[in-house]
């Protein structure tokens, strides 16, 4: 691939960061199509592993979510047989929710997508200037206060229908 040299000016770290996420947002959803599954499953399963029997309530507050739009996600990702439902033990009115072994397999797939576009995505950069680049993200999400490892767009997102 051939990089194309700006014109004029150079572009700021705004917009380049705007370009560059939405680049790498399309590449990973690309990536995930034959898994069937978006960006947001994957990283909605990935944080069921870190913390197995969340109930859906405390996962929808960690994604920024409404709940109700989470439920239908959850509906689909335990069609699938990749997240179950399960009666919490300490309050019966609310479900707490964990990979099946179906999801953890799936969770080893995504693992991979994810390391291959990684690597895509910073090809071209030695292990210093990739660990460099990820430090100053780092300092201007926890300046968003954004929430590791937790992508900003749930609080939008959009479950469509069947």
């Amino acid at each position: 691939m051939t990089r194309k040299q700006p014109d004029g000016p150079r572009a700021s770290v705004a917009f380049l960061l705007a370009q560059v996420g939405a680049r790498a947002a399309q590449e990973f959803a690309k990536a995930l199509m034959p898994l069937k599954l978006i960006p947001a499953d994957a990283g909605i399963l990935r944080l069921l592993s870190h913390s197995p029997g969340i109930s859906q309530q405390d996962l929808a507050r960690k994604l920024d979510m409404h709940a109700s739009r989470l439920v239908a996600v959850i509906d689909a990702l335990e069609e699938r047989g990749l997240v179950i439902r399960e009666p919490n033990a300490q309050d019966r009115r609310i479900y707490s929710l964990r990979l099946t072994d179906a999801g953890e397999q799936m969770l080893r797939a995504i693992g991979e997508v994810a390391r291959a576009h990684n690597e895509a995505i910073c090809f071209g950069l030695d292990p210093a200037e990739r660990a460099e680049l990820a430090g100053l993200l780092q300092r201007i999400g926890a300046r968003y206060e954004l929430t590791p490892g937790v992508h900003p767009g749930y609080k939008d997102l959009r479950v469509t229908p069947k």
